[in-house]
């Protein structure tokens, strides 16, 4: 029977995207998380997010789910877990993942407040799906 990834799934398979380099795999699985949560029923919800994932082997990463979860749990007026609060989730610098400079404006005016607050900036459309 088919069981929606936790976020420890992503967390373990981000780790081998860190792992083997690969940057745009480990954001696409990230922000496949919100296309996933948005169309699950409430209780697959819950189950998704409950549990504190396992590091990723990359801080940014790491921080980046915790901002994913967030974001997904306040668009829904949700409270988010208490595991994104920890200092863990959270980065010391700035990190412009499109790592394009001429997107970093936009990245920095237009990031949803659950990844600004964790220095994470990313451009507008990034949380779309079709």
């Amino acid at each position: 029977m088919y069981r929606e990834p936790t976020v420890s799934d992503i967390a373990r398979a981000v780790s081998t995207c860190v792992i083997d380099n690969d940057q745009p795999m480990a954001i696409r699985l990230m922000f496949r998380i919100v296309e996933r949560y948005d169309k699950c029923d409430e209780a697959t919800r819950a189950e998704m997010i409950r549990e504190c994932p396992p590091p990723t082997g990359d801080r940014r990463y790491d921080a980046m789910l915790a901002a994913v979860v967030e974001y997904c749990c306040a668009v829904r007026f949700i409270l988010a877990p208490a595991w994104v609060q920890r200092p863990e989730f959270f980065l010391d610098t700035f990190w412009f993942p499109a790592g394009l400079p001429g997107l970093e404006a936009d990245a920095f005016v237009n990031s949803p407040i659950s990844f600004s607050r964790r220095a994470i900036f990313i451009n507008s459309g990034s949380l779309t799906y079709a």
